[in-house]
């Protein structure tokens, strides 16, 4: 297949303006300060693409470096990012011939590379956005674009893990997605044929930060949390695995949003949204942010809100086995403190969003709704097992008080009662 070479739309970056620069979340350009954990987590990720992907680029690769690659990395990165904000219709191919313009691909072996060239593009959309996890293994029979769930999504967001890479020619970004299941859904989306779910949906309408909460989903339901890079992932449960899903670079929504709010322009996952009025499944660009708001004030209703939630939190693990600089500092800011910083509180009551005892779901979390009730339902049927999780359960204050009374002076009164007959047969006996 040949691609047409596009115009030079790209705006040229140098390989030294890479030099100590940082790389920022959502594909917004190059900074020396913002979201450092997110450059170290991309080269971090860099190093993973197979070697023989980087045949595409105009290159000496036997005597290619880590900071060669890296170069090359970095302004494919800042290119693919602009053309996909700047066109919402662009295909991966169409990125391909941009790149092609830019003298950025190597023409000569781009024909026999085409397939490295579009699973490279589809690496860095997933690096962009944040919305999925690659397949970093390119031993397929037929040509596949491949995304992972072992980072911790399940079947509710994903339909498919696997597309023909013929589908890079024709389908938008958005639609190329759309094809592996609802990554990004509307608001008020029930996404289970289930009718008894379907139930708990329409009359579940509220929670309550002091009955759902990281501390009973775990200690009373049993429920283990998986840390995930896939932004898609966040809050999805695995019935099979009792596995709770939780983004854990919350700075990610953070900075997209402030971005956004100020005017310095929209990122590569907005550029993901829909424009037409037939997808109502998947998000507009309104239903992005209020995604993105909804992320970062589902970590305080599970965490931040209760002392025993967050106490579970600083018990936990969220980076292990990764690099110090690769650590997202929010999400303990957000989980295991008690208030928030100004910045983001600010930040989310410009969205008219805060944190109170109880929540709406249909106004307060109408993106992340069906995830909740998901977990919601499954907390609501798992009932106390030993006399630690009776102990624990305290969601019905009332009937656990006057549980404990019963306990209490029961046994108060049967030792009364046994300290009564052993006196009566000592006074027999003397």
């Amino acid at each position: 297949m040949k691609l047409l070479k596009g115009s030079k739309s790209c705006n040229s970056h140098d390989s030294d303006s890479f030099q100590g620069s940082h790389l920022l979340p959502n594909g917004l350009e190059l900074d020396v300060k913002e979201a450092p954990w997110y450059t170290s987590w991309l080269k971090a990720q860099s190093t993973k693409i197979p070697s023989q992907t980087f045949n595409i680029f105009h290159a000496n690769h036997e005597h290619c470096t880590f900071q060669s690659h890296w170069d090359l990395f970095t302004r494919t990165f800042l290119c693919v990012a602009e053309l996909a904000i700047q066109d919402s219709t662009i295909t991966i191919d169409g990125i391909i011939g941009n790149l092609l313009g830019e003298d950025i691909l190597d023409s000569e072996t781009l024909e026999e590379n085409l397939n490295y060239a579009r699973y490279f593009v589809f690496c860095l959309l997933a690096y962009q956005t944040m919305l999925y996890s690659p397949v970093l293994d390119l031993t397929f029979k037929t040509p596949q674009l491949c995304i992972t769930e072992d980072l911790g999504c399940c079947n509710y967001t994903h339909a498919s893990l696997t597309q023909d890479v013929a589908n890079c020619a024709h389908e938008p970004i958005s639609e190329l997605l759309m094809g592996f299941g609802v990554l990004l859904p509307s608001r008020n989306l029930c996404l289970d044929d289930d009718q008894s779910i379907h139930h708990a949906f329409q009359q579940q309408t509220e929670v309550g930060a002091k009955t759902f909460n990281a501390y009973a989903l775990h200690y009373i339901a049993g429920i283990k949390v998986k840390w995930t890079d896939a932004l898609s992932c966040h809050l999805e449960f695995n019935s099979a695995t009792k596995e709770m899903s939780l983004f854990r670079f919350p700075s990610f929504c953070q900075f997209s949003l402030a971005n956004y709010d100020q005017g310095k322009g929209r990122g590569v996952l907005h550029a993901c949204a829909t424009t037409s009025r037939l997808r109502c499944q998947w998000a507009t660009e309104t239903d992005i942010n209020q995604f993105l708001l909804e992320v970062l004030l589902s970590y305080r209703l599970l965490f931040g809100q209760t002392k025993k939630s967050r106490s579970l939190f600083r018990s936990m693990e969220p980076f292990l086995r990764t690099e110090q600089n690769t650590r997202d500092s929010l999400l303990f800011s957000l989980c295991g403190m008690r208030s928030l910083n100004m910045f983001l509180l600010d930040l989310l009551r410009d969205w008219n969003m805060v944190e109170k005892e109880k929540y709406y779901l249909p106004n307060d979390f109408p993106i992340l709704r069906y995830r909740i009730v998901v977990l919601q339902r499954y907390l609501s049927a798992s009932g106390p097992r030993t006399w630690l999780q009776l102990w624990r359960d305290n969601r019905n204050s009332a009937n656990w008080m006057t549980f404990w009374a019963v306990i209490i002076f029961g046994a108060f009164g049967s030792l009364m009662a046994l300290l009564q007959v052993i006196l009566q047969s000592v006074q027999l006996f003397v």
